[in-house]
Formats: C-alpha cells, sequence, structure tokens
C-alpha cells in the first residue's frame, strides 16, 4: 500500500485528545485515514482517526457557527460561478470593457482579492482603500487610489455582497479567525500538520488562534540516489515512464509507483491513453468490459469530457436554432439517449441532411426531414420525429428565466430524450450521472445572482460549470499513482518517476496578477510572484520529491525548438538511466512483423448480380463510367453504397449551381421550342422567357437554402442572365434546329443491365438526323468517349438507344467558354462538332457506324463485367486513384502500394 512520507500512525498516536492532524488536501487525508485503519485490529470498533484537509476543517467550522446562530456566519459563502457573475456585474459598474477580455479580468480580480485578504493587507473589502492606499505610500508607488482599476472594481464587487447578503470563502476565513479569538470555537491542545508546501499568512493565523500548540511535521529524509533520462520530446517520456512502471510490477505487483507529472492538468488525455496502451493495451478492445485501471489520477476529468457529461451538454444544444454536421453526427449516434432501436433511423436521416449540402441545419429543416424520413422508412411508430417535435416546441415558447427555471427546463429536456439511454449505467456512469445532478443544482443556485437568462446564456453557465468541475471517479486504489506536483506532496513510493523536469520548465515561469503591484507580490512572496519565489518554492519541492521514495528516475526533453535542453539545476547531475525499449503491445506488433510472412491471396471479384439487381441498377450510366476508371470503387459504390457525403461550402456547390443551369436550360427550351423561335424573339421578349426560366430553376434552391440571404440569390439571377445569354449566341449560330426532347427519361438496357437514364436533350436537326446533348458547366473531354474502355459512356449510351441520332455534344455552358464539343456525322457541320473520322483518340473510327459499334461492343464489356462482380482494384488513368481517394478505407490502396510485391 502507499504511504506517506511522515510517521503518520506515530503523530496520531501522540496526539493528545482532542488534537488534530491536518494535511492540504483530500487525498493525503484519505491515504491517513486508510494507513489508520490497515493498522487495526480485524474485527475491532474504532473510531475515525482526527485527520482533517485544510479546507474541509475550515468547511466544519463553519458549519459549526451556522449551527450554533452566529449572527456572522448567517451568510452565503459563493462558490467560482457566483462570484464570477458578480465580477462582472460589478465590472459593468466600475469600468469599461472596451477591448477587455471580461471573463478573464474577473478572474484576475477574484484571484487578487483572495491574496489581499489572505496575505491580511485588506481587513475590510467595503473600504479597501483605508488598507491598500498606506502601502501604495510605503512602497513610492506613484499611483493614486483614483489609478487602481482594482479599488473601484472591488468597492462595486462588496458594495453587491452586502445587497445579497453573501461572502467570499477569503471571507469566510477571515470570520473565522474572528470567531476563535471571539471564543465562540473552542482552541484544541494541539495541532499537526504534514505534507504542506506552502500555507497562507491568513490560514498560518487560524491555525495559531485555534490551537494552544502547532507542530509541523517534516517528511522523513530517504537519502537515496537518482537518475535521470533524457526524452525526444514528451510523447517519449511518457512511453518511458508507462514502460518503466511496467517493469517495477513485473517485478513486485504489491509495490507503491508514483509518476509525477509536472503540469498533469495540461496533459491529463495523453498520459491517460499511453500508460493505458503499455499497461492495460486489451482496455481498448470495444468488447472489453470496462474495468478498473492500474493507475490513479489526481486531476480529475472535467465532467463536460466525461461520456455521460459531454452527451448531456449535446442533447441539450437541440434547443438551439441551427447546428452543424458535426454536432448533429456526435448527437445522433450517440448511446446516451433514445432507443437503440432507432439507430437505423438516425443514420438515415444523417446521411440525408447530408445530401442537402447546407452549412447548417436550422431546427424546421431538421424535423421535416425526421418526419419524412421516418415516413418513408417505415417502422413502428419511431418517437425521434415526436421527440424532435416536442423539442421544437419548448424552443418556440421558452423565454429568459432565472437559472432555477433552466435547471428544470433542462432536466426536462433529457427526460424526454431519455437520456442516458436504454442500458443500465456501470459504476461510473453512475457516478456521473449524480456529479450531473449537482451541476444543475449549481446552475439553479445562480438565480439570485444572474437574473434573468436566455437560452444561451443558461447553456453557457451550465457548460462553464460543467468545465469546472471535476470527475474523479471512485474506484479502488491502484498500485501505480499518477499525480500532480503539489498533489505528491507528503506521500512516499517504493519507485518514483518524475515527468517533465528539464531546465525549461522547472521551476515554473512566474505568473503575477497584472491587477496588483508587482511589488507587493514580490515583497510578500505571493503565488507565481516572481522568479525568485518560484524558484524557492520549487528547490523545497524538490528535495521533498527526491527524499520521496529510495528509487527516483526523472526525465526532460533533450531538446526543445532545436536547442538542447538538459534536466533542471534543482536535480543536481544524476547518472543516466537505463531506457525501457518496448511493452507488451510493443513485443507483440514486432513478433507479428517478424513472423512467418503470410501468402497474400487477391480477391478480384465479387458475388455476381443476382436477376433482381439487374432489373434496376442504381447509378444508370455512373455505374458503367465507375467500372470502366476502376471495377471494385464501382462495386463498393453502387452496390454496396459507399458514397462520401459532399462537404458543404459557402454559398452553393458546383453541383447545386449545375443543376439550376440544367433547369434553367431546360425551362426555357420547353418554353422556346426552337431556333426559328429563338431568332424571332425580340430583346424583352428573349429577356422575360430568360428571367423566367432562370425564376423557376431558383426556386427549389432557394427553399433548400433558405439561409442564403436575398441579396445572393440576386447575384445569381445576374449571373445566369449572363451566362445564358453567351450560351444562346452559340445555339442562335448553328444551323436550323428543334428540339424535341428535355430532361428524357428512358428505360435502357445494355449486356444484361437495365438502366433508367435521363437524357439533357434531343435536337431534331434541318438535314433529318438527330443530335443527342448534354450540358456540362465544367471541362468536358472528348477523347474520353473514343477510349478502349469508354471512360465517359452517358452519350454513347444514349446514343445507342437513338436510332436517328447521328451525332453526340457536350454542351459546355460556362463563363467566358461556351461552345460544343462533340463528334458525329452531320450533313451540315456545327462547329466544335467534328467528323468522325477527325476525331482522333486511342480508336479512331472510319465513320459512325464503325464509332457505334465500338460503343456498344465496350459497353456490354463493361455492363458484363459489373454483372459478373469483377472488382480488380486497378486504374485506367493515375488521377482516378487520387480522384476517388474517399474509397481508399475500403480498397486499402495505401496499404497495398506499400506492401511488398
Amino acid at each position: 500500500m502507499l504511504t506517506t512520507a511522515f510517521p503518520v500512525l506515530d503523530i496520531l498516536r501522540q496526539l493528545p485528545p482532542g488534537g488534530l492532524l491536518l494535511t492540504p488536501n483530500n487525498r493525503l487525508r484519505n491515504r491517513c485515514q486508510q494507513l489508520f485503519a490497515s493498522a487495526q485490529k480485524a474485527g475491532a470498533s474504532w473510531s475515525p482517526p482526527p485527520v482533517e484537509s485544510l479546507q474541509g476543517w475550515f468547511e466544519k467550522l463553519w458549519l459549526t457557527l451556522q449551527q450554533q446562530g452566529w449572527g456572522p456566519a448567517l451568510r452565503q459563502v459563493l462558490n467560482r460561478e457566483q462570484r464570477e457573475l458578480l465580477w462582472r456585474r460589478a465590472l459593468d459598474q466600475g469600468l469599461t470593457q472596451q477591448l477587455l477580455n471580461s471573463q478573464r479580468l474577473c478572474g484576475y480580480a477574484d484571484t487578487a482579492l483572495a491574496q489581499l485578504i489572505q496575505w491580511q493587507l485588506v481587513e475590510d473589502i467595503e473600504r479597501p482603500d483605508r488598507d491598500l492606499e498606506p502601502l501604495l505610500d510605503q512602497f513610492a508607488l506613484s499611483l493614486s487610489r483614483h489609478e487602481l482599476p482594482l479599488l473601484k472594481l472591488l468597492e462595486s464587487f462588496a458594495h453587491l455582497l452586502r445587497s445579497d447578503n453573501a461572502i467570499t470563502p477569503d471571507q469566510r476565513d477571515q470570520l473565522l479567525l474572528q470567531a476563535i479569538r471571539e471564543g465562540e470555537l473552542p482552541r484544541l491542545p494541539r495541532i499537526d500538520t504534514a505534507g504542506f508546501a506552502q500555507i497562507s499568512p491568513l490560514a498560518q493565523q487560524i491555525l495559531n488562534a485555534a490551537a494552544e500548540q502547532v507542530v509541523a511535521r517534516p517528511p522523513q529524509p530517504r537519502a537515496a540516489p537518482c537518475h535521470r533520462a533524457p526524452c525526444r520530446d514528451l510523447e517519449q517520456e511518457l512511453e518511458q515512464a508507462a514502460r518503466w512502471v511496467a517493469v517495477k510490477l513485473r517485478h513486485n505487483p504489491r509495490a507503491g509507483i508514483g509518476v509525477v507529472v509536472n503540469n498533469l492538468g495540461q496533459c491529463r488525455a495523453e498520459v491517460e491513453a499511453i500508460f493505458t496502451r503499455v499497461l492495460e493495451p486489451q482496455f481498448f478492445n470495444p468488447a472489453q468490459p470496462r474495468y478498473t485501471l492500474p493507475f490513479n489520477f489526481s486531476a480529475g476529468t472535467p465532467l463536460a469530457q466525461t461520456p455521460v457529461g459531454s452527451a448531456a451538454l449535446q442533447l441539450l444544444e437541440q434547443l438551439q436554432e441551427e447546428w452543424s454536421y458535426s454536432q448533429l453526427r456526435n448527437v445522433l449516434f450517440s448511446p446516451f439517449w433514445g432507443d437503440d432501436g432507432e439507430m437505423w433511423l438516425r443514420a438515415a436521416l444523417l446521411r440525408r441532411l447530408q445530401k442537402l449540402e447546407l452549412r447548417r441545419i436550422d431546427g424546421a429543416t431538421l424535423r421535416y426531414w425526421a418526419q419524412r424520413t421516418a415516413e418513408q422508412l417505415g417502422g413502428e411508430s419511431p418517437q425521434l420525429p415526436r421527440q424532435l417535435e416536442r423539442l421544437g416546441e419548448w424552443q418556440r415558447r421558452w423565454h429568459r428565466a432565472p437559472a432555477e427555471i433552466w435547471a428544470r427546463r433542462f432536466s426536462d429536456v433529457l427526460s424526454l430524450l431519455q437520456w442516458p439511454g436504454p442500458r443500465t449505467p456501470d459504476s461510473q456512469e453512475y457516478q456521473q450521472l449524480r456529479l450531473w445532478e449537482t451541476a444543475l443544482e449549481e446552475l439553479a443556485a445562480l438565480s439570485a445572482f444572474a437574473g434573468l437568462l436566455s437560452l444561451n446564456q443558461a447553456l453557457q453557465q451550465l457548460r462553464q460549470i460543467a468545465k469546472r468541475t471535476p470527475f474523479q471517479a471512485e474506484t479502488r486504489d491502484g498500485p501505480v499513482q499518477i499525480l500532480g506536483v503539489l498533489e505528491a506532496g507528503g506521500l512516499a513510493f517504493d519507485h518514483l518517476r518524475l515527468v517533465g523536469f528539464g531546465q525549461s520548465q522547472w521551476p515554473p515561469a512566474p505568473a503575477p496578477n497584472p491587477l496588483l503591484p508587482l511589488q507587493w507580490q514580490k515583497h510578500w512572496k505571493m503565488p507565481r510572484a516572481s522568479a525568485e519565489r518560484e524558484l524557492e518554492l520549487a528547490r523545497e519541492l524538490s528535495e521533498e520529491l527526491l527524499q520521496a521514495s529510495p528509487d527516483v528516475v526523472i526525465s526532460y526533453v533533450s531538446e526543445k525548438d532545436g536547442v538542447a535542453q538538459g534536466l533542471s539545476s534543482l536535480f543536481g547531475t544524476p547518472t543516466v538511466a537505463e531506457g525501457v525499449d518496448t511493452d507488451a503491445l510493443n513485443s507483440h506488433c514486432r513478433q507479428m512483423a517478424t513472423g512467418v510472412s503470410l501468402q497474400r491471396a487477391e480477391e478480384v471479384s465479387l458475388p455476381p448480380l443476382t436477376p433482381e439487381e439487374c432489373e434496376a441498377v442504381r447509378g444508370g450510366a455512373g455505374v458503367l463510367k465507375a467500372q470502366a476508371l476502376c471495377p471494385l470503387n464501382a462495386q463498393l459504390r453502387y452496390r454496396l453504397g459507399a458514397i462520401a457525403a459532399a462537404r458543404p461550402g459557402i454559398g452553393l456547390s458546383p453541383a447545386a449551381r449545375g443543376s439550376i443551369v440544367h433547369q434553367a436550360l431546360a425551362e426555357f427550351w420547353q418554353a422556346c421550342g426552337d431556333s426559328a423561335r429563338l431568332c424571332q424573339l425580340q430583346p424583352q421578349a428573349r429577356q422575360t422567357l430568360l428571367e423566367t426560366a432562370i425564376d423557376s430553376a431558383l426556386r427549389v434552391p432557394g427553399r433548400q437554402y433558405r439561409h442564403l440571404p436575398a441579396g445572393f440569390w440576386i447575384t445569381e439571377k445576374e449571373r445566369l442572365l449572363r451566362l445564358m445569354d453567351q450560351w444562346l449566341a452559340v445555339e442562335t449560330a448553328r444551323p436550323a434546329f428543334s428540339v424535341t426532347e428535355v430532361e428524357w427519361e428512358q428505360q435502357v438496357e445494355i449486356g444484361g443491365l437495365h438502366f433508367t437514364l435521363r437524357l439533357d436533350r434531343l435536337d431534331q436537326l434541318a438535314g433529318g438526323e438527330q443530335l443527342v446533348i448534354d450540358y456540362k458547366t465544367g471541362l468536358p473531354s472528348l477523347s474520353d468517349w473514343l477510349q478502349e474502355r469508354v471512360r465517359d459512356p452517358q452519350l454513347p449510351l444514349y446514343a445507342l438507344c437513338q436510332p436517328g441520332a447521328r451525332a453526340l455534344a457536350f454542351g459546355q455552358v460556362r463563363q467566358g467558354g461556351c461552345r460544343w464539343i462533340g463528334c458525329g456525322d452531320l450533313r451540315q457541320p456545327i462547329e466544335g462538332i467534328k467528323f468522325v473520322a477527325e476525331a482522333g483518340g486511342e480508336l479512331p473510327a472510319a465513320d459512325w457506324e464503325a464509332l457505334t459499334g465500338h460503343w456498344r461492343s465496350a459497353l456490354e464489356t463493361l455492363a458484363d463485367e459489373y454483372r459478373r462482380g469483377v472488382a480488380t482494384l486497378v486504374f485506367d488513368r493515375p488521377q482516378d486513384n487520387l480522384q476517388q481517394s474517399d474509397l481508399w478505407p475500403l480498397n486499402r490502396w495505401p496499404e497495398r502500394a506499400q506492401a511488398p510485391t
């Protein structure tokens, strides 16, 4: 069992009746109580030892004064969130907020007040000038009381405290000292202190007044050699520490091992991940039931980052107006709400929303598509649409309210959404649920200080409380303790590893309070005031750490930003420790890598399509194009549905812009009909026809992209008018024609596959031929039709279905680049549409019949491959692979490319 650095049992035996042992924190107090309990005889009855943490003892004394009815104690002691709200109100009254970070300034002010009281520089905060003005003169500071911003802020803050009959924790300590001196609390015969690295003057005064004798118990010296371990970076430091711990545990599973990490609060997640991977790699297996890890942290995880707390905050965000896709994804796939049986509906809903390509999803859109998706998929009365509708109703009905009302509303929301989910919570989740209730109670306690809050303000307060509320799982003690520097004080270990103690990290850099004169902070050695003060404290802590174990290893980063670094000089010049090269998981991976090589068997086909699948092939001509580019990717995309969601951007996506152009041209030609009427249209009539077509094309996108402002659509309409004018100039330069089909849907069969195709446009020319047209707003390529494997089979497939077709053409509708790109055999030539014999390509054809014959053969081959399930991972061109990189997680191209041949 982990022990203390001082003889706790001897101290407790020497305490007189009524004596008390004080520790700096609850962790050390609990350790003393455990050591005392383990020393008692089995089956015997005994009283708890007189051990308290300093703040826990102060709280008990305060409760005693309140129970006795002592007048000054009948006031509320404010917590951190309540004080911050009062500081913000004081800031509004006392200072301007221009160019100020109000939250940080309030934090500095609260810390400054605590330091002034704890160092006994201010007796009465309602008149701070009486105490602080003499100090300005004493230090010859050229400041008047009006030039010290903190004074004005303190006066406003004190006024607000008095009006709310409240005090700060530091004022409570002042009152405790007053009560002890006035005899309201009995004096103790003796108080022993152990494990303290520092103690404020006010706290020391309370101890001196509360006991006849105060005895400081220093740690027992354990002079032992230590070793240093230079590392490349923090990750290697932590990895070496975890491997070192694994070796010690292998030699003695009952050894008390400590790992002290400098700035643990800033890297806790990284520490936990590395230690878990090295010591308990099976913990990452999703099928592995949760169990207690063999190490304990002194630093808790913020409630907002725990699974239960994070899920609750995400669910409450559903009361807001709109959300990003990442927010909705986290909520919809969270297991901590609703019914597991509706996960299919949540996945389908997210997929449908992603197809909208909106930058953010508003509440109306979410509720509409939840209802539509549920109706389309069927199922037995799904709850999700009803839950979202109820949330929308509450969101519209709920207005500004006190914090306690919002706390009750938030509970109602979580209850409606069946949080924390259908399964029974395990031990840690149950503890997080209890802590969440405490957070809601703290939110409700802000009612007297926050006034009426909006939804966003209430959510912000709750989120802030959850971030500041640490969750420490109540589990049995493991053999390994991972601690911060201050938390390690007073503890002793069989083995101790210090992490992050390079010369640039230890001692830590000073960070004085900007609201207090630096001369005051240096003179009274306030926390973080100066390099001298930090050096003095770091020297004391370093000596204590070196004496905490007979086996100490200190690690540090040997190079930072290209500059060589050494161990902090406070640890002397210890010898270099041997590194630990590997761990269990690393050894297993090496063994697998150097073991018997596996024989690779390439799987090049999937099961062939069933007759039912051949009757309705989804994807249209895109299936054959994908098969030509890469057979495996075609199977993955169109048979397995592996389609990446489009990334939302600002404004309209390129695909949406292309659809609008297609629709506008379809509307125009349905109204215009042929080239004769186009040429006869007067400018005004033509303008009206164009505007009508564009307005009709923009109607659906306007509803879909409701978040875009009216000015955007005006600009888009002007752009489309310019583009359509350019395109119609190309159309009027052609020989006579009539538009016979627009957006024409056809059923096509080729190679045993049945497709549904939609033809953009079919023209009847004056010579009797037909011209098949496909609009493109990008840069199409004619050569893709003239390959061994037809890379763009859409128009060739249309041509095979139209016996009268004698030419194919892309209509490139592009700003400043409108033109025809095609080939065929026309009696009256059209600029941009080449004769077949002049088209070139890998397989030049002599005439139209030869070209269509090649198309039929090539497309039937592609269709037959797809029908038979051919799935080789080969690419016609290297850029085809890069353009389909979204499928790499499935086709494993990067791994295959790196594997030895």
